[in-house]
């Protein structure tokens, strides 16, 4: 069984192929943008989170499609990101923008920590499932990881899970081999992706 932690920093989960460009925890050093290392149709899951928000809009597309390649039929796909809904709602209710700059912006530690791209679960949905996606659906990040901790578990306040939860943490499993030429894009993500 093949599982890929895409971006994984500092977190190493077991029975998971740990990638990350400069983390030296990771298994494999490798670029996201390049995975050609894996052979089509040969992954049974991947989980990357908080990573896709540092992808600019005009390369999402390419990196979901090569998810798509990657996995097998049926193969999962758990994707977490900052949510916007919940960013707003929190912004509204306390009219405090620093306490939630870093779920748009990143922390721009470095040059791979810049948010490019915000997500609500709509838009999340509708970019799965011109993708070849099915399944799409919020899961519990505590039933997943357990004892172990990433972004997909980002409360407001920080740290009190009887607070916020600021992660949108998506699973989805695939359902047809998709190839870019064959993506209709409604006017909804051409405005997205800026085509």
């Amino acid at each position: 069984m093949i599982k890929l932690h895409l971006g994984c920093g500092d977190l190493r989960l077991e029975d998971f192929i740990n990638i990350d460009i400069q983390s030296k925890t990771a298994d494999i050093n490798l670029d996201i943008y390049d995975l050609s290392k894996f052979n089509d149709n040969t992954v049974d899951e991947i989980y990357i989170s908080h990573v896709l928000e540092h992808i600019k809009r005009n390369n999402m597309l390419n990196i979901i499609i090569e998810f798509n390649r990657l996995l097998k039929k049926n193969g999962v796909l758990r994707i977490a990101v900052p949510d916007f809904e919940k960013v707003v709602k929190i912004y509204n209710k306390n009219k405090n923008l620093s306490e939630i700059l870093g779920f748009l912006n990143g922390g721009q530690k470095d040059n791979y920590d810049i948010h490019y791209v915000n997500f609500d679960f709509f838009i999340l949905q509708e970019i799965l499932q011109i993708t070849g996606f099915n399944n799409i659906m919020r899961y519990d990040c505590e039933a997943f990881l357990i004892d172990k901790d990433d972004y997909s578990k980002s409360y407001l306040p920080h740290m009190d899970k009887s607070g916020e939860l600021m992660s949108l943490n998506i699973i989805c499993q695939k359902e047809f081999n998709i190839k870019s030429n064959t993506i209709i894009l409604s006017d909804n993500l051409k405005k997205f992706f800026k085509f």
